[in-house]
């Protein structure tokens, strides 16, 4: 086990380091191009690339909707003015009798007015001011007594909510709630950008997989090339059949092929990591090895422990656990009554300095009688929501330690199958040293040697993508782990 996971550890260094200084693009050679590291990729991809713009974009969104929400669970202040006059007509015996309820009736202003208000979801404080406010009479006529003079008030009125369903009421609720969608907007930002990272990494390794593809593909033309020359020089000495020259020709326009394809392959993934770095798709760089990535477990049981302490999508969840519980609390609010209180007081002066005042309080309770059971359906619509993110919380358990278990076990098949692929590569190697030989003796065909050389080919390819799929699989299994 300890030499599977040491193998792992340092799988992301096996490749060879020329492949940086030698697989350039054909356009662009390696020792013109700027070479680009792991840490750089990833700095560039958060701070320029267009996933994590979008990211912190949401992130800022989701901050401005919860500060509305907090300013609407503020206090407020309001100012007005007003003048106005009531010009009636009719009976003016109706009027003096009604002198009192006009004010209440009219739909203008009776002289001049000032308010000042302040206020939040459940409490409201009003003073209100009025220097003349004259009687409503028909032009020409008078009131008899201190009626009708002209006087000036001054009010100041309060209202207060004691309860109606939540604490802090509705407005609350709503800031709770859009706090605990913000703390969830964190934490997928964060996991968001976990996943910029993971996908800048294997960008990075395929980059660096397809340079060393290039290297190899090179050095596999170069022998076809030199076999080619060898086949050639040997049929003209009458000693290769026309078989054999045609089958190296084929085999070294073959490998030529394979080295166009490496370029591509190198251009297309070098695109592919500029994107994600917020690069424009024209620009030329190349990729180094970077430190091998840990793998913070040495044991199956360790990592699942692990994934589970470290994956947010707990953390996710409990968020939103929170928010149906603010569900609930409001469901259960509305079976019960409402509670406010208010009060105020009035001074009035009139013109010739006299004054009286009125003073008033009262409490007012509602109290929901018949609403077909909406209120209890709420309660179990949230009650059952509860019941769901627990089988959520069970599910998403199970299914993290069967991620991480395919993993891990993916991991070390891999990192065997690189092993096997390199001793293969090897081998072949030998295989066509001993053709070469055995076919200079007469002992082996020229096409014995042919077949040995693309064998061995195929083998150093073969290496080069077991390695590849070696490193995607460690950067899968920390992807899953939450790292």
């Amino acid at each position: 086990m300890k030499s599977i996971l040491a193998l792992a550890g340092t799988m992301l260094l096996t490749i060879l380091p020329a492949a940086a200084q030698q697989a350039a693009d054909t356009g662009a050679p390696a020792q013109s191009a700027p070479v680009l590291t792991l840490p750089q990729s990833i700095d560039e991809a958060l701070a320029n690339g267009d996933d994590n713009r979008l990211l912190r974009a949401n992130l800022e969104l989701a901050r401005s909707q919860h500060a509305e929400n907090v300013s609407r669970n503020s206090w407020g202040l309001g100012g007005s003015a007003g003048a106005g006059y009531n010009l009636p007509g009719g009976d003016s015996g109706v009027l003096n009798a009604k002198q009192s309820s006009l004010s209440s009736i009219t739909a203008s202003t009776q002289g001049a007015q000032l308010g000042l208000s302040a206020a939040s979801p459940l409490t409201s404080l009003s003073v209100t001011a009025s220097p003349w406010a004259p009687p409503v009479l028909p032009l020409g006529t008078t009131v008899a007594g201190s009626a009708g003079d002209s006087y000036g008030f001054l009010g100041l009125n309060v209202s207060q909510t004691l309860w109606n369903g939540y604490p802090g009421g509705p407005t609350q609720a709503t800031v709770d709630k859009s706090l605990l969608a913000l703390q969830g907007r964190v934490i997928s930002t964060s996991s968001g950008q976990l996943n910029v990272v993971y996908r800048v990494k294997q960008a990075y390794y395929a980059l660096l997989t397809a340079q060393e593809n290039a290297v190899v593909t090179r050095q596999i033309l170069d022998k076809q090339n030199g076999l080619l020359a060898q086949i050639t020089a040997v049929y003209k000495l009458k000693q290769a059949s026309d078989v054999d020259l045609k089958t190296a020709q084929i085999n070294a326009r073959s490998a030529q092929v394979d080295v166009e394809n490496a370029d591509h392959g190198v251009r297309i993934a070098r695109i592919q990591l500029a994107l994600l770095m917020g690069r424009s798709p024209d620009s030329i760089f190349t990729v180094v090895q970077p430190e091998a990535q840990a793998i913070p477990a040495s044991s199956l049981q360790e990592a699942i422990s692990l994934a589970l302490s470290h994956r947010v999508d707990f953390q996710q969840l409990e968020l939103n656990r929170k928010s149906n519980q603010v569900d609930l609390a409001l469901a259960r609010g509305q079976a019960t009554p409402t509670v406010s209180v208010n009060g105020g007081v009035s001074q009035f002066v009139d013109y010739n300095l006299k004054s009286a005042w009125l003073v008033n309080a009262g409490v007012k309770v509602g109290m929901p009688i018949l609403d077909a059971g909406a209120a209890q359906n709420l309660v179990d619509s949230a009650l059952k929501q509860d019941e769901i993110f627990s089988v959520q919380e069970r599910q998403l358990q199970r299914s993290i330690a069967a991620a991480i278990q395919n993993d891990w076990e993916a991991m070390q098949i891999l990192n065997e199958r690189t092993e096997v692929a390199r001793l293969a590569a090897e081998n072949d190697d030998l295989l066509v040293e001993v053709y070469r030989i055995q076919n200079q003796n007469g002992t082996a065909s020229t096409q014995d040697l042919l077949t040995a050389s693309v064998n061995a080919a195929t083998a150093h390819t073969a290496y080069v993508q077991a390695q590849a799929n070696a490193q995607l699989a460690v950067l899968q299994l920390l992807s899953d782990m939450g790292y």
